[in-house]
């Protein structure tokens, strides 16, 4: 008897997940999961992690579930899955990174942040964005599909998740701010695009690679940090680019 080989990992595809029209994208949250349970750990130890011996404190135990299922939903949790495999390899390579890297994944998973995101894109650096502001973005998608006071919730939400995230600042006037695009950040959102099936520079002309707040003049020279560093392998020949990942592919980062 033959054995078959496993099966190639299904090709990245944006989810549309509304995880963020009841809560916010819990980046602390997973801060925490990540630094206690450990890189090779399997996708039942962060449930247990979570649901059982409680490390973010809940007062209940449908409090502790209702917050694993979020954190699923948003961050798969599953080392099987090459998104979230990439991300922990990713995660102490640049601790400052971290926010970022999160809000890539979850930008990638829930549709509400997405359509949020255009409040965020439209504003200058220094210049207030209001939960009305982001209530109108998400509306411009959802408004059929929507009641008034869930839209409104998410206006508050995602104005929570980009302050999580650093693209705002501030607890009430919440104020625009220019993220930085760090080499680990860069690589996780190229990787991504390579994982959706775009070769090339492409790989970071994406919607997740949008928050990167990543202009197109600067995208080259950014992979050529990640390459510096050590996080993808980069050939540019005349107007061709080419990007690897061999060190995603053999976990040794």
């Amino acid at each position: 008897m033959t054995k078959e080989k496993d099966a190639a990992p299904e090709q990245f595809a944006l989810a549309s997940l509304r995880t963020t029209a009841s809560h916010t994208i819990g980046i602390p949250h997973l801060v925490e999961l990540l630094r206690y349970v450990p890189s090779d750990a399997s996708h039942e130890r962060y449930r247990d992690a979570v649901v059982e011996e409680n490390i973010l404190g809940r007062p209940t135990h449908a409090g502790r579930q209702r917050s694993f299922r979020h954190l699923r939903e948003l961050y798969l949790l599953d080392p099987m899955n090459p998104e979230f495999s990439a991300l922990r390899r990713l995660w102490e390579v640049d601790r400052a990174a971290q926010p970022l890297l999160a809000g890539i994944l979850a930008f990638t998973r829930d549709g509400i942040l997405r359509a949020s995101f255009s409040a965020i894109e439209r504003a200058q650096e220094g210049v207030t964005v209001s939960s009305a502001d982001l209530t109108r973005a998400v509306a411009a998608v959802y408004e059929d599909e929507l009641s008034e006071a869930t839209l409104d919730k998410t206006g508050r939400n995602t104005g929570a998740c980009w302050t999580q995230t650093g693209h705002l600042v501030g607890r009430t006037n919440k104020v625009r701010r220019v993220v930085e695009s760090s080499p680990a950040a860069v690589a996780f959102a190229a990787f991504i695009g390579h994982r959706s099936g775009i070769r090339g520079l492409g790989m970071l002309d994406t919607p997740w690679a949008r928050i990167l707040d990543l202009p197109r003049s600067r995208q080259l020279d950014a992979l050529r940090s990640a390459h510096t560093q050590g996080l993808i392998d980069l050939l540019v020949a005349g107007n061709v680019v080419d990007i690897s990942f061999p060190l995603f592919d053999s976990g040794r980062i």
